[in-house]
């Protein structure tokens, strides 16, 4: 399991890389400061972050929090259409922390890291690191310690999987959709198609590409 993890989580970096170039700062997103964090890889990133987002207001008792976790290729606005008053997730009656993923683009990642981890030299990232880092997050930075429910689709389901195996205490539920607890062959062989078109791009050039390799896409 986890060398599925670890493979699939190289393949986040190197989509990341591309989406770093593109995605542009949002007045909305916020940053936790992580300091050294320990990969699972056994890398130690320096003066780590994890971005995200709040909507609502957390109660007195502070129980009325959801965590909605990222997925690949995505920021928190990839939740907006769950996301409001009067949808499934009012923000009037919930505090919802929108979380964004290691090497997605605005936390931690290959465009936003000084050396010696910037670009291609991004260290691997597994799914068990962005539960951590989001663990840290609601903790110590927004003094949660239980939610309703942990909401993800895709990569962000396999984080909600992750939840109720490592903290399988901390939330009400989970509602994991369009994801699953393993990652199948046919799911890296998708994604390691767009990679390969991306990186035989010239204009890539092994990750130290200076403009975005357009021709790859």
């Amino acid at each position: 399991m986890r060398r599925t993890l670890t493979g699939l989580c190289m393949l986040t970096v190197l989509g990341g890389a591309f989406l770093g170039a593109q995605l542009q700062q949002d007045s909305h997103v916020r940053f936790h400061s992580l300091g050294d964090f320990a990969l699972e890889s056994g890398a130690v990133l320096p003066g780590a972050r994890v971005a995200y987002a709040t909507f609502g207001t957390l109660n007195a008792r502070r129980d009325n929090a959801v965590l909605l976790p990222s997925w690949y290729g995505s920021n928190h606005h990839g939740y907006d259409f769950l996301v409001g008053n009067g949808r499934a997730l009012d923000s009037a009656k919930y505090f919802v922390v929108a979380t964004e993923m290691f090497a997605n683009g605005s936390s931690s990642s290959p465009s936003n890291t000084p050396a010696p981890f910037h670009g291609p030299r991004f260290p691997s990232v597994a799914i068990r690191d962005n539960v951590e880092a989001a663990f840290r997050l609601l903790t110590a930075e927004l003094k949660i310690t239980h939610v309703r429910a942990i909401v993800g689709f895709s990569m962000g389901a396999q984080q909600a999987f992750q939840w109720a195996v490592t903290h399988p205490d901390f939330a009400d539920r989970i509602a994991a959709y369009c994801g699953t607890a393993k990652t199948y062959p046919h799911g890296v062989v998708r994604l390691e198609s767009a990679i390969s078109a991306l990186t035989a791009d010239a204009a890539f050039q092994a990750g130290d590409y200076s403009s975005p390799p357009l021709t790859g896409c």
